[in-house]
């Protein structure tokens, strides 16, 4: 039967709506979300997914999310093989089930319509707390998962409709923060519930095949227009990058090539993964090497599966971009992911040593997505009767265009003086671009008020600097104290440098 314009219309309004209700539940979980990992600083991603559990619709403000999301809800789907009924809510936070690291739940909620399985949503988010040795779980000298968080394999938080208390209980106690957590658990299962309902309106209007069909023509558009995005046959890519975060160090290998119809990467020859927080999860390499390789083009598609089936994979297990379990993971996307991307930038010809310094060049078609900015973990001493761990991270490093933060970075929203000095006790004293360092930014914050033990991350080309107010000596405070600094300086656009950085603490 020929296809008329008033059936490509209809599918294009379509998906459309099913767009517009996924990012709905995205904007209303930022607004009613207790943490501010999520509310400020948008560390989740929102989709929609087929029955064959195919990548509907995403959106996300972290590109780390790009294929775990997806492949969480499918190693959830796995464990409950023939066991998933109306009324089922499954959440999972597991490294090596999908994910990225532990302190980032995937909830999945299925949808039914006359007993089959038909579109449903999802979330993913980073959360407060999950337990590990430090609050927020970023721990610098952790070598395995557990020094990090809770190792959350699928579970069902709801079955058949009916909250697991035993579940909810076991969530919230393995949390340092339990009342954020359960607070964050009620937003996330309340936005899939709307999204659900929207879903079931959305297909009673048009019917299901409908929507599916509509699905898969975007699906298949996305996968044509990424291709179409990346280089043809015949040519080969090679690059690499090196990271270094204090004594820790590593180099990622890739390889690029075109074969049918997909692009595939191959990361043989990438550093082994160490005894530290620094390895990348399959997912989270996947991720930054496609943020790299569509820099110019990611924020124009959909993400849906036929962007990430545009991409093949071949990853040595036990390297630094596929570790085996148990390694810690926590801050792989925050270092090593970045020499991902710098190294497929390097391989397509956008930038990387033959072009400043590994840095990048904004006007090529690959531009640098790669650099990081420093940012600190704040928590009441330990043994507080509440210890409520606080990310600090009051700057952005410049993209290589020389404005916004580059591509990696996320797109957290920026806190006002206003509210870090209502809300935390924080003076903002100082936030601005500067001239030197190649149009970095300088941000200076005031304790003004209580205690707070703390972590920085530095990664190289930026720094963070914590001046007591009341040493003259020049030396680190053991514990944060009113009066005391902390001065963020991010890298510009035009600084040159490593991958890496260096972490430290009280």
């Amino acid at each position: 039967m020929t296809e008329t314009s008033a059936n490509r219309i209809e599918r294009q309004i379509i998906y459309g709506k099913l767009a517009a209700l996924n990012m709905h539940a995205g904007e209303r979980l930022q607004r009613i979300s207790r943490s501010p990992l999520i509310a400020e600083n948008r560390m989740f991603a929102a989709a929609v997914l087929t029955p064959g559990l195919e990548l509907a619709h995403q959106i996300q403000f972290e590109p780390e999310h790009l294929y775990a999301l997806r492949a969480s809800v499918r190693h959830a789907f796995d464990v409950f093989a023939y066991d998933i009924a109306e009324g089922d809510v499954i959440v999972t936070a597991d490294p090596y089930g999908g994910g990225t690291k532990g302190q980032a739940l995937t909830m999945a909620v299925p949808v039914f319509v006359d007993g089959e399985l038909t579109m449903f949503p999802a979330i993913r988010a980073q959360l407060a707390d999950l337990g590990g040795e430090i609050p927020g779980g970023y721990n610098p000298v952790a070598f395995e998962l557990w020094q990090e968080s809770v190792r959350i394999t699928p579970v069902k938080l709801f079955a058949g409709g009916k909250l697991q208390r035993d579940v909810f209980r076991f969530l919230t106690s393995n949390s340092r923060t339990p009342d954020w957590l359960g607070a964050d658990l009620e937003a996330m299962h309340s936005c899939c519930r709307e999204a659900q309902r929207s879903l079931l309106e959305l297909i009673k209007q048009y019917g299901d095949g409908k929507v599916r069909q509509s699905v898969a023509s975007m699906i298949a558009y996305t996968n044509a227009e990424a291709l179409r995005a990346l280089p043809g046959k015949g040519a080969s890519h090679e690059g690499r990058a090196e990271w270094t975060f204090e004594e820790a160090q590593g180099t990622v290998r890739v390889h690029g090539k075109r074969e049918g119809g997909r692009f595939v990467f191959d990361f043989a020859g990438s550093s082994g993964q160490g005894d530290n927080p620094f390895n990348c999860t399959a997912e989270t390499a996947k991720a930054c090497a496609v943020a790299a390789a569509l820099a110019d083009r990611l924020d124009e598609l959909p993400l849906n599966d036929g962007l990430l089936e545009a991409f093949r994979f071949e990853m040595p297990a036990g390297s630094v971009v596929a570790p085996e379990f148990p390694a810690a993971t926590a801050l792989g996307g925050s270092v090593t992911g970045h020499a991902v991307a710098a190294a497929v930038t390097d391989a397509l010809g956008g930038g990387g040593k033959r072009a400043q310094d590994r840095g990048g060049n904004a006007d090529a078609a690959y531009p640098a997505v790669h650099g990081n900015g420093p940012w600190a973990m704040l928590y009441a001493p330990i043994g507080s009767p509440k210890v409520v761990p606080l990310r600090v991270d009051p700057g952005f490093p410049s993209s290589p265009g020389g404005w916004g933060p580059s591509g990696l970075y996320g797109s957290g929203r920026l806190a006002s003086a206003e509210e870090m000095e209502t809300g935390y006790g924080f003076r903002l004293e100082r936030r601005e671009r500067t001239d030197d360092r190649g149009g970095g930014m300088d941000v200076r914050l005031r304790i003004l008020e209580g205690e707070w033990e703390f972590k920085v991350f530095s990664p190289d080309k930026s720094a963070l600097t914590v001046r007591a107010a009341t040493e003259s000596d020049g030396s680190r405070p053991q514990v944060l104290k009113s009066g005391d600094l902390l001065e963020f300086r991010y890298a510009g656009p035009n600084t040159s440098g490593k991958n890496g950085g260096e972490a430290d603490g009280s």
